[in-house]
């Protein structure tokens, strides 16, 4: 668990529970809430075919298709 220091903002991290308590009742420190795991994407392409390439999907550009 994560507390941080309310005077110099630092933080400190605790991971035996007597600690922890401890930690909870000290008037200079605030229990910092854990973060929630993000969201794994992936990433996106913005590349786009140029006129003499030809797409994965084998699409040409400017074809006329």
């Amino acid at each position: 668990m994560k507390f941080k220091c309310k005077q110099s903002g630092n933080t400190v991290e605790f991971f035996q529970e007597h600690e922890i308590a401890e930690m909870r009742k000290h008037e200079g420190y605030a229990e910092v809430p854990p973060e929630a795991p993000k969201p794994v994407t992936p990433p996106t392409s913005n590349k786009k075919v140029a006129k003499n390439e030809i797409s994965i999907s084998g699409e040409q550009p400017n074809s006329g298709n």
